[in-house]
């Protein structure tokens, strides 16, 4: 039988993963945006590193890391530096929106 204590135990356990995974999100897209703003060269060294894994390891990182490997990806691509500016910041937060565990 499940009591409102199981149901209430379940959502403060499933909150706090939701916390922590934001927490490691945000530290993430923190990092992604100290490498956009204090060397632009660290991101294009990182695309070419992940293009130089093998396929399976690549697949890995896409699913693992999808929003932040989008806005690398879009990083990468010979778009003027306003847009590919513009896109990476509104794939980034859009994934911080997402992952915000505390909207209703």
């Amino acid at each position: 039988m499940n009591d409102g204590t199981t149901t209430q135990a379940t959502a403060t356990s499933t909150l706090a993963v939701s916390g922590i995974m934001f927490g490691i999100a945000t530290l993430v897209t923190l990092a992604f945006g100290y490498a956009l703003v204090a060397d632009q060269s660290r991101l294009a060294d990182a695309w070419t590193w992940i293009r130089e894994l093998p396929l399976m390891l690549q697949i890995g990182m896409w699913l693992l890391l999808l929003p932040w490997m989008a806005a690398l990806w879009v990083w990468a691509l010979p778009l003027a530096l306003p847009v590919r500016v513009i896109l990476v910041v509104a794939i980034l937060a859009a994934a911080e929106y997402v992952l915000f565990p505390w909207k209703r």
